[in-house]
């Protein structure tokens, strides 16, 4: 199971102040300061902070750099701030808080200075390789993506800083990380938030309905893997069925156009996935027979030599011509069995590598048009 860490939040009561009017009736008084007070990154004075990790990743046909190095002390400030909300008006909903904290921990003003220079480094890349908005997704999907996994102890989420520096991340500290980078880049960006599988992904603005209904494609953050694409089962064999809480953020208007082409590739996946599936039963099914086979042609041949060496040359040539007539079957079987595993291998390879190269969506599209062509 992907673990999602369980957001708090403090229920307080707030103080009243009384006052007592010449009619000795109580005034109405005005709501004093927010009703909920969401985490808030201070600034550590002397703050120190591990050497960040210079990330390297594959993406379509080139390796990318991104090295950068965060102020220590808005990292350490990060990090020693409670992630809890305070909350003063008992009336606010429980999705409201949540998406509050969500909110206030991709938004802090502390980390504009952080996302700014890591935004360049992704700037310089869109820049050479001359990328269109949709490979420019990918490329800030595929970073987030390639964040090594690892469930936390912690009992509340990182900000996007502390996931950058401490080079790791569960599924709610890489989707905020990536709905942090997405909406500052202007794209219409949601969290999807599944509270009964207790996970959390990324949704980007698409055409059509998107995922379950939800109006944004949806973006797994735990794994390389295609935007659109969701996964069938989660770590743990957990299975995401229940219909997510959208909580969007920023206010971004660019969509992610390529959902058909991700369709298209996954329907590849799962259709080589079957015939892999049908050959392989074939393959060993053929390799029983001619098994079987075997061990009767090497009976055959003991017996006709038994007969040979006891001088019985007539009773060993009559069986020669059938004996020959068996083997040739036999080799027509075994040509058989070698062009089927050669189809086997053929579309293994072509599978494998659909599926080991999830981070480059446009050259898998375009061998997968180029191999179909007529």
């Amino acid at each position: 199971m992907s673990a999602l860490r369980i957001l708090s939040a403090l229920v307080l009561s707030a103080l009243l102040l009384s006052a007592l009017a010449s009619s000795g009736c109580l005034e109405g008084l005005p709501w004093l300061g927010s009703p909920v007070v969401y985490p808030r990154i201070v600034p550590t004075d002397g703050g120190t902070m591990p050497v960040p990790p210079v990330y390297a990743f594959p993406f379509q046909d080139r390796t990318v750099v991104v090295d950068v190095s965060p102020e220590a002390g808005v990292y350490a400030g990060a990090k020693a701030s409670d992630k809890s909300a305070r909350i003063y008006d008992h009336s606010i909903p429980d999705e409201e808080w949540r998406a509050g904290i969500y909110r206030a921990l991709i938004s802090d003003p502390g980390q504009d200075g952080f996302f700014s220079a890591l935004l360049a480094e992704f700037h310089r890349e869109r820049e050479a390789n001359r990328m269109d908005p949709d490979e420019y997704a990918e490329l800030l999907a595929v970073f987030v993506q390639s964040i090594p996994y690892e469930t936390q102890d912690e009992a509340s989420p990182r900000f996007p800083v502390q996931t950058f520096v401490d080079g790791i991340g569960d599924c709610d500290d890489k989707s905020l990380l990536l709905a942090a980078l997405l909406s500052r880049e202007g794209y219409r960006t949601a969290l999807l938030y599944f509270e009964p599988e207790r996970h959390m992904a990324v949704g980007i603005g698409c055409p059509g309905t998107g995922y379950m209904g939800s109006g944004y494609a949806y973006i797994e953050t735990t794994n390389v893997t295609l935007v659109g694409n969701h996964p069938r089962e989660l770590a743990g064999g957990t299975t995401l069925s229940s219909a997510p809480l959208v909580i969007s953020i920023g206010e971004g208007t660019l969509g992610y156009r390529r959902c058909s082409e991700t369709a298209e590739i996954g329907t590849a996946i799962d259709g080589m996935g079957r015939e892999l599936a049908t050959l392989g039963d074939e393959i060993r099914d053929r390799e029983r027979t001619l098994e079987e086979k075997r061990d009767l042609l090497d009976n055959e041949k003991a017996s006709m030599d038994l007969l040979r060496s006891r001088g019985d040359l007539a009773g060993y040539n009559m069986r020669v011509a059938a004996y020959n007539a068996c083997v040739e079957e036999y080799n027509q079987m075994r040509s058989g069995l070698l062009l089927l595993v050669e189809r086997y291998n053929r579309i293994a390879g072509a599978h494998n590598h659909l599926v080991s190269h999830q981070y480059d969506r446009k050259g898998l599209y375009a061998s997968l048009s180029a191999s179909q062509a007529p």
